[in-house]
């Protein structure tokens, strides 16, 4: 099981895509989550996105699984919370704990926004472990934004499976010298383990950024000058032809949510 968010190479069709028509592919499930309220809509997005990441990313859910397991305390959390503390009128209780209680909207409200989060988080995972972070600064600088702000998200991309890595380092390390906490079959103990691996991890973080940073200074970033690239990105018929799906789910879902209402979780 590799970290999450970091690519995972492949020769899928997800992999061949042009990182702007991904973009839009991206854009098109953020716009299915955020403007549909009924959490039936939202969980068919759910494993529509695992299928996609599945079947045109070569990606099986195990090697997410990880990430999958901790979106279910997310989603039973925030529906529970929405559930006891927000009951508009015409919502029912359908679980009563003394004055308070469970409102049937609340639980669905708080069941959409958790599965809202969970897919956009999949979403982004699906393009960070399809799209290698060259690719994805060179699409944003085509699309316009200027190199050294496409070179952050780069760099973030790269960054984020870098400490993921160096956390588990540090974690194995606790581990083989005694600590109980570590390797504990409690989830809780476990959690509870992890702020004291927090100094080492961000000493770790800024020493390799001071290096980055010099690495970047010796290679003239930031210099005020026309860059080009040994590889270049082109359009091709696969990426115009996601293009105009997505556009067009882009379009259907506007419309199907604006002029025919449907999709709306009411009282």
């Amino acid at each position: 099981m590799q970290s999450l968010f970091q690519f995972s190479g492949g020769d899928s069709f997800l992999h061949r895509v042009d990182p702007r028509a991904k973009f839009l592919v991206v854009l098109a499930v953020l716009s299915f989550v955020l403007l549909f309220e009924d959490p039936v809509f939202l969980a068919t997005a759910f494993v529509t996105v695992i299928a996609i990441i599945w079947v045109l990313g070569g990606i099986p859910p195990t090697e997410y699984f990880t990430l999958l397991l901790a979106f279910t305390p997310l989603i039973l959390a925030v529906a529970l919370i929405q559930g006891l503390t927000y009951r508009p009128p015409g919502a029912e209780i359908v679980v009563a704990l003394g004055p308070a209680g469970f409102s049937d909207y609340g639980l669905l409200l708080g069941l959409s926004i958790g599965l809202r989060l969970a897919t956009m988080g999949l979403t982004f995972m699906m393009f960070s472990m399809t799209t290698t972070p060259k690719d994805v600064g060179l699409g944003l600088n085509k699309v316009g934004i200027p190199f050294k702000y496409a070179y952050l998200a780069t760099f973030g991309l790269r960054f984020l499976p870098l400490m993921q890595e160096d956390l588990r380092t540090i974690q194995n390390a606790r581990a083989v010298r005694g600590d109980p906490d570590v390797g504990s079959k409690n989830l809780f103990r476990r959690f509870k383990s992890l702020p004291m691996s927090f100094f080492p991890l961000a000493a770790n973080s800024l020493r390799q950024s001071s290096e980055t940073a010099k690495a970047l200074e010796l290679r003239g970033y930031g210099a005020d000058i026309e860059r080009t690239t040994v590889y270049d990105l082109s359009l091709e018929a696969r990426d115009y032809a996601t293009t105009v799906v997505c556009l067009a789910v882009i379009g259907i879902v506007v419309y199907a949510r604006v002029v025919l209402g449907i999709g709306l979780l009411t009282p």
